[in-house]
């Protein structure tokens, strides 16, 4: 009896944060948001909606609207968003790769396969593409096939621990649960997602444990929230290349600040927007508590972000002042720093840190800089 109990809430468990495959006409569940996730989004939403309506033919506009409904929850805007995009967009292989992803979100394994795989054909070393179409092919219960897509992802970006995690929750509904084990421990050594992991990780172990026989039975009862979150976790991540290494303890910070005019911090954002993600206010926190060190509190600053040069010089730019905007926004809000000691610019593409490498997510970043003493 208590070994029932046992599965039955490890199954709930299951249902609620992982989910599992279900069929076909089930739409993908992204989940609750929080309050602040709510509103980051209707701020992003908003700003997208305002840059297409003043640049119709900007294909980043209508891609950064239709992403972020759909992170959203409102996969059936962002479907009309693509579908009344300018007819030259039609063809292109980020606009079909979204097609694929919303598709998806509304249930619709088969075409958003099929769109995926039409981007793939166009994009070819996309990581993430292949990622998205490895969680359509397991929508579909084509195991064999989805890992093909997830082998394909590590090639283009290897040991990424997002794409492993997909890999091992894959091979769990394929009823594969010790691989699916050893796949999760082998990504919790590799960089990121450590908390979802090690959750997946446990739960599997659990399932195993309690019904060795009817383990991955038991997964596929839940819902579909595991599919949602395994293409947010990998949708919303920067192009896969290697990190720099970056100031990210206060008291480096302060040190170097004292010392030297400028440092770069890595601030992580939402694909295409300003909004923060929770695993970069760590450095943040950091940040504020340098800035209102005794060491610095005499000094005023420059928050300068920078992008790198996919998508157009303008587009660039104003998505480097709303990135260094919303920095000011955490610190201030957080840190109770006046406002008239931090000057906001936004530099685009105009100072990459690499021009070898343009495209590299190397040149994504925020400068500190010290400026003048305050009188």
């Amino acid at each position: 009896m208590f070994k029932t109990v046992q599965i039955a809430t490890a199954t709930v468990t299951l249902a609620l944060l992982l989910g599992a495959c279900s069929t076909p006409s089930t739409t993908l569940d992204s989940g609750v948001l929080s309050n602040v996730e709510n509103q980051a989004y209707r701020e992003a939403i908003a700003h997208f909606e305002r840059l297409q309506t003043e640049n119709p033919g900007e294909i980043e506009a209508v891609l950064g609207l239709a992403r972020n409904l759909r992170w959203s929850g409102q996969a059936l805007k962002a479907r009309d968003v693509l579908k009344n995009a300018p007819a030259q967009f039609s063809k292109d292989g980020r606009i079909l790769a979204e097609r694929g992803k919303v598709e998806l979100m509304l249930g619709d394994s088969a075409s958003g396969a099929a769109l995926l795989e039409n981007a793939a054909a166009k994009i070819g070393d996309d990581w993430r593409l292949y990622s998205a179409l490895g969680i359509a092919l397991d929508y579909q219960g084509n195991y064999a096939s989805a890992e093909a897509a997830y082998r394909k992802a590590l090639d283009l970006c290897p040991d990424d621990a997002a794409v492993m995690n997909n890999l091992g929750i894959s091979q769990a509904l394929s009823g594969q649960l010790d691989r699916a084990i050893l796949t999760l421990e082998d990504a919790l050594k590799r960089q990121g997602h450590a908390a979802q992991i090690e959750q997946n990780l446990n739960l599997f172990k659990d399932a195993r444990d309690l019904c060795a026989n009817c383990g991955s039975k038991h997964i596929k009862r839940g819902g579909s929230q595991i599919l949602a979150a395994g293409l947010m976790g990998t949708d919303r991540e920067s192009p896969c290349s290697p990190q720099p290494q970056y100031t990210e303890k206060s008291p480096e910070m302060v040190e170097k600040l004292a010392e030297a005019p400028s440092i770069n911090i890595k601030v992580y954002f939402e694909f295409d927007s300003a909004i923060l993600k929770p695993e970069t206010l760590e450095v943040l926190d950091n940040l504020g508590a340098a800035l209102t060190s005794g060491a610095l509190s005499g000094y005023r600053f420059e928050l300068a972000g920078h992008t790198d040069a996919v998508g157009s010089e303008s587009y660039n730019l104003d998505l480097s002042e709303r990135r260094a905007k919303a920095v000011l926004k955490y610190l201030i809000t957080l840190f109770d720093i006046d406002v008239s000691r931090i000057d906001v610019a936004g530099y685009g593409e105009s100072r990459l840190l690499d021009p070898a490498n343009p495209e590299s997510d190397i040149n994504r970043r925020v400068q500190v800089t010290r400026l003048d003493a305050i009188d």
